[in-house]
């Protein structure tokens, strides 16, 4: 079971919040890796996912669906490494 705080919003106020998706942790990379007088310095792997929450009202939903009703498609498209639950 997942303790965040992100989770925990997401479990009791069900009507705000949607998990949208999830990145598994072997599609996590780093931006860039860092330099330290021109050595590379080996990072971990990720051993966590990522999840990919909306928290709204009622009245952001509202906006969000009639700016556009497709943006979770959309954010899916942008994000394909997730594994998506629209």
């Amino acid at each position: 079971m997942t303790t965040s705080p992100y989770a925990s919003l997401c479990r009791e106020y069900p009507l705000m919040c949607k998990f949208l998706g999830t990145i598994p942790s072997n599609q996590l990379q780093y931006a860039k890796v860092p330099f330290w007088n021109n050595a590379q310095i080996p990072l971990s792997k990720h051993s966590w996912e990522f999840k990919i929450i909306a928290i709204c009202n009622t009245k952001g939903r509202v906006c969000l669906n009639a700016h556009n009703k497709d943006w979770q498609k959309e954010l899916a498209k942008e994000i394909p490494e997730a594994k998506w639950g629209i």
